[in-house]
């Protein structure tokens, strides 16, 4: 993984929903592993305090929300690296079964919007509208990571490629999008395919979808949806913003 020339290799070793990655990056001379956080896992496979413990004692930490657990090491430590996965496993997340593995390497340069996942968090804080429309601002001007529908051809509309997390009722599609890679492995730590869609293209093609709203970051730690009424909303602005320029 170390001496590979890509810009992030990620070995996956999962059994159904629990998973650990292992990520190594060019130029670092360490191998970060991940243990799934157990806020996106089912009930019944969720970590009480004495096995999140058993984390702690073999060198994983973890911030608030819903990262996941992470520890550092070098190459010299392979071995013993791997025999402590198969015992995470089996005695903290308790799964048993033929693991699945998968090795990924990636040479992406993902988009990155940090002033948008900022303006993100000062809503969560303060919820008034000047922090709000801040937001829709930064959303405007943002560059998406939208992942495209596997199932899809590759002829297919912009619009009918986006992946639909959700059909609703109506049969309208709920929509997701991310704002950075770290949000996206959160969803899908193996990775997937995505098309960076910028934010005022990205609402007009939702609009075009039919989509019952667009959800961002599902399953990231800071995020939201939003529904109809609001992708209307920034659609118009920027129609009005684009009017107004071409005069």
């Amino acid at each position: 993984m170390l001496e590979s020339p890509a810009r992030e290799r990620r070995l996956v070793v999962a059994v159904g929903p629990v998973y650990l990655l292992s990520v190594a990056r060019r130029g670092e001379d360490t191998i970060v592993q991940e243990a799934v956080a157990s806020a996106v896992l089912p009930p019944e496979l969720k970590l009480s305090s004495e096995r999140g413990q058993l984390l702690r004692n073999l060198g994983f930490g973890k911030s608030s929300g819903r990262r996941n657990w992470k520890r550092r090491h070098g190459p010299e430590l392979l071995a013993t690296i791997a025999e402590q996965s198969v015992d995470i496993l089996t005695r903290v997340y308790g799964v048993e079964g033929e693991p699945t593995i998968e090795l990924i390497e990636d040479d992406s340069e993902h988009p990155e919007n940090p002033s948008l996942v900022e303006a993100m968090r000062k809503v969560a804080k303060q919820r008034d509208d000047a922090a709000r429309h801040a937001m829709y601002s930064e959303m405007l001007n943002a560059t998406f990571l939208a992942p495209m529908d596997p199932e899809v051809d590759d002829d297919a509309e912009d619009s009918e490629a986006l992946l639909a997390f959700e059909i609703q009722p109506s049969g309208r599609p709920t929509l997701g999008v991310f704002s950075d890679w770290a949000s996206l492995r959160l969803w899908s730590p193996q990775g997937h395919d995505y098309a960076p869609i910028h934010g005022a293209d990205l609402f007009g093609l939702a609009i075009e979808r039919d989509a019952a709203s667009v959800r961002i970051n599902p399953e990231g730690d800071v995020g939201g949806e939003l529904h109809r009424n609001e992708v209307e909303t920034l659609v118009r602005a920027v129609e009005t913003f684009r009017r107004r320029n071409s005069n």
